[in-house]
């Protein structure tokens, strides 16, 4: 799980179908990958007509990868995968080998987003098959409407942590966000929500209040 790629240089060796398809997993995290290979897939060559992805037509070599933060590894001839491999290894860089994932150092899991939630499942290389039915079958689970529930308990976390000084009441109204009320109704949310600006006030609310007071009498 990596976080803030979109500018970082991601390599893959190999320009088949298969390079296609991780293309497009990298593309839904916004990174604009590299491409290295003597031949494309005619996706491939699509997609660098529309700037998101960078293609470099020659024989894969180790100038190509000594700079990438990852390398991913899915040519069709195995010598290269695996002698890239260990020189990637051996330098200290995540690689992934997707024919022989023992020769890797990093793998790519099966993965579903609901906005902020990612749900990732790896079977460590053994069936990514059966990666991808589990990651299905728990995507069924957590549907659609997580995408907002998440952006409210992201709320909840940012204003609990502005404004409540105590761990303890942080801790209370945390635990009381992901009851499961709030995630079947919004009304319940933007209720629990008042009740935490009331409870809670910001602090330039709390001094317009006390010089309303002071300009009242009170």
């Amino acid at each position: 799980m990596l976080e803030n790629l979109k500018n970082t240089n991601v390599t893959l060796i190999g320009g088949g179908s298969v390079a296609y398809h991780k293309v497009l997993n990298l593309q839904r995290f916004g990174i604009r990958p590299t491409v290295v290979s003597p031949a494309f897939h005619p996706s491939l060559l699509t997609l660098a007509r529309e700037g998101t992805v960078r293609l470099v037509p020659k024989e894969a070599a180790w100038e190509d990868v000594e700079n990438a933060f990852l390398t991913i590894l899915v040519t069709n001839n195995e010598t290269v995968n695996d002698q890239l491999a260990l020189q990637l290894k051996d330098a200290g860089k995540l690689v992934v080998h997707a024919s022989n994932p023992s020769l890797g150092t990093a793998q790519i899991p099966a993965v579903t987003t609901r906005g902020k939630l990612v749900i990732s499942v790896s079977t460590s290389g053994a069936s990514p098959s059966l990666a991808k039915k589990i990651r299905s079958e728990i995507a069924e689970q957590y549907d659609e409407r997580y995408e907002e529930y998440l952006d409210f308990l992201a709320d909840v976390r940012h204003y609990v942590k502005q404004h409540i000084p105590k761990h303890e009441n942080r801790k209370t109204w945390l635990a009381e966000a992901i009851e499961p009320i709030y995630l079947h109704d919004k009304e319940e949310r933007q209720k629990f929500m008042n009740e935490l600006y009331y409870a809670f006030p910001k602090e330039h609310e709390l001094q317009d209040e006390a010089v309303l007071k002071v300009q009242c009498g009170f």
